[in-house]
């Protein structure tokens, strides 16, 4: 049994519909028992001039004022939360209906009839005595309460024992509404009173229509079948009368004041409703099919336009439901993912976003992932994971749940942090390492100077003075090299120009024409291999930064002690589509173990050998990442060799 802690009810607090209805049952159920209170007192003080002048107003008989009196007070006490009081109250009048639906079965005579009052007029064949249609709408009524106050909420049984009586007592008042006559049996298979059939109807919309959306079901279809069953009910019951009156089983039949059945009455009045009803139809389908045409068109805009938009989006929107099945995607969880919008769905989210749920599982309904943007890894169709931002909101329908999810693959915005905490830290030694390698030069050159103007001072000889000047002159040499590099280190950062064609059999040559001469004192061979015709689309200001460094390298890092230094240079298209350069010396190369700092800057190999500020090779490598190739170090038996990759078109 339904127990409730609060003793009532209020309506105020309760939503605008089932507070509608709630007051709509409470006014209901004080109306019955008003009726059956008012209708009872007449039968107890035998009011017989009332009963002459108004003999309608007891065809309802006194069990049924009774009746009604306890249904009334059991609906409202079930309205207030009295659980148990409502259950009592209806199990009597479950009781009451069924008695007087098995008395003419179970005993002769009726008794029941005048167990409580003794009728003083007779105004149907059985004084009081509950009809059959009367008892079977009242025991169908108290089961409808029962069983709200068993289970404290609305059930399917309650809406079709309710929707029962209710469509009963609507036939009933239709009949007595269209007939012509009033004292007659209408209808001849119930016979109930008109009253009697407004209390019933009363009673029952409420227990058909209070908290009906819990169920799920429309408020306005369950009122247009109501309508249209009492109507062919009503219909059936007139059709009925009509066929006893054709077979001349009168007898009971209604009968109006110029003798003829009532049913014809009835019928005549049905078939005009019925013209009537058809022809509101009619008008009422034509304004709702307008309405619905321009209702479906706006409703096709919006989809479109919201279409469009989410179709247009730079960030990926997927949508799931409450187990994680994919139910749609946009055009850019293609492009992120790598997968058809047909092969995402319906699989599960986790394929393509392992960290969609948090790390100990479960559903999507168990977790709460609703949240504003974090960072998880996503899974190309590549098998690559790769970082992205995902944001997820929680949707709430009607009936579901689902979750809408926006992606944002941010792997290039990580590779940029990468680089830029890479270039701060390159920025802090570049700072520290041209501040020293520029002070000594200078520093050194001022201290000669000094030394050149005491020797003049002193009217020094020329040729002592001469090596002094030469070690001013390789200490500027030396400043004005560096100089050099920390420009070209700076052109190639920020150096933009277009791909063009390029042979690269005249790029090669013209670097090495240009840098053969730089150190006299290292003469080294040339031998180059590249096919006359072969042509590079690529950036020839990056191209010649990577020929310079690795060709001077080579000649600036000659072994002294060979008798024929030699360097070969060597290119070929490669089955992939990328270039090979190939740069080989049989210079001084490198100690075991120095690969590891080769590219990095200010890293200077052999100073003893050579001079140079350690950024060749790191604007080498600079230059190649920008067209998109790699440079690699090869130690060779003798030497070095240096292997670039450029890609065969390169649109950096």
């Amino acid at each position: 049994m339904n127990r409730k802690r609060s003793s009532s009810v209020d309506p105020v607090a309760l939503p605008p519909r089932k507070r509608g209805w709630h007051m709509a049952g409470m006014a209901a159920a004080w109306f019955c028992v008003a009726v059956g209170l008012g209708i009872g007192t007449l039968w107890l003080l035998k009011v017989g001039f009332l009963a002459d002048t108004l003999p309608i107003l007891f065809r309802m008989q006194f069990n049924t004022a009774v009746s009604f009196v306890l249904i009334g007070f059991a609906v409202v006490a079930l309205l207030h939360e009295k659980g148990r009081v409502a259950a009592i109250l209806s199990i009597v009048v479950v009781l009451i209906g069924l008695v007087f639906l098995l008395e003419p079965i179970l005993l002769t005579g009726h008794p029941l009839d005048r167990l409580m009052l003794d009728p003083f007029r007779q105004t149907s064949p059985y004084p009081g005595h509950l009809a059959s249609g009367t008892a079977l709408s009242f025991a169908l009524l108290g089961i409808c309460i029962l069983v709200s106050a068993l289970t404290g909420k609305p059930t399917l049984l309650r809406i079709v024992f309710a929707a029962t009586v209710f469509m009963t007592a609507a036939a009933t008042l239709l009949g007595y509404g269209l007939q012509l006559v009033t004292e007659s049996d209408w209808p001849r298979y119930g016979h109930m009173s008109p009253h009697t059939a407004l209390c019933f109807a009363a009673l029952a919309l409420p227990m058909i229509f209070l908290r009906v959306e819990e169920l799920d079901y429309d408020a306005a279809t369950i009122a247009a079948m109501l309508g249209a069953a009492s109507y062919l009910l009503l219909l059936l019951l007139t059709l009925l009368d009509l066929q006893d009156a054709f077979e001349g089983t009168g007898a009971t039949i209604s009968i109006d004041a110029q003798g003829k059945p009532a049913s014809q009455a009835i019928l005549a009045g049905l078939l005009v409703v019925s013209g009537i009803v058809y022809a509101g139809l009619i008008v009422y389908a034509f304004r709702n099919a307008q309405s619905y045409r321009g209702i479906a068109l706006k409703l096709r805009e919006s989809q479109e336009r919201l279409s469009a938009i989410i179709d247009t989006a730079a960030d990926g929107i997927v949508t799931i439901d409450a187990g994680g099945q994919i139910l749609s995607t946009n055009h850019a969880m293609e492009t992120i993912f790598g997968y058809r919008t047909e092969d995402m769905l319906g699989h599960d989210v986790r394929a393509l976003i392992p960290g969609f749920l948090p790390a100990s599982g479960g559903d999507v309904e168990s977790s709460d992932i609703a949240c504003s943007a974090r960072e998880t890894e996503g899974t190309r169709r590549s098998g690559t994971r790769f970082p992205l931002d995902l944001s997820v909101a929680r949707i709430e329908l009607d009936r579901t749940v689902l979750y809408s999810g926006i992606i944002r693959d941010i792997s290039q915005r990580k590779r940029h942090e990468q680089e830029i905490l890479e270039a701060n830290a390159e920025l802090e030694e570049f700072a520290y390492r041209t501040s020293h390698d520029l002070r000594a030069p200078i520093a050194s050159s001022i201290g000669l100077t000094t030394i050149m103007r005491d020797m003049i001072g002193l009217k020094t000889p020329t040729a002592q003075m001469t090596p002094v000047i030469e070690r001013i002159e390789r200490g500027l040499q030396k400043l004005d090299g560096l100089i050099e590099n920390i420009i070209q280190l700076k052109r190639s950062r920020l150096l933009d120009e277009p791909v063009t064609a390029v042979p690269l059999l005249s790029a090669v040559e013209e670097t090495i024409e240009r840098l053969r001469f730089i150190d006299p004192a290292r003469q080294v061979s040339f031998t180059v291999d590249v096919a006359d015709d072969l042509t590079i689309r690529t950036k020839p200001a990056r191209l010649r930064m990577i020929l310079d460094n690795l060709i001077s390298n080579a000649i600036k890092y000659a072994d002294p002690d060979e008798s024929a230094r030699r360097v070969a240079i060597d290119a070929a298209m490669a089955r992939d589509g990328w270039l090979d350069l190939r740069i080989s010396d049989n210079g001084l190369g490198l100690d075991p173990g120095d690969e590891t700092s080769l590219f990095q800057m200010f890293k200077r190999f052999h100073p003893s050998r050579a001079d140079g500020s350690g950024l060749g090779l790191y604007i080498v490598r600079k230059s190649a990442e920008h067209l998109g190739g790699t440079v690699a170090y090869v130690r060779l038996d003798k030497g070095s060799r240096f292997v670039i990759r450029l890609p065969q078109r390169n649109d950096a």
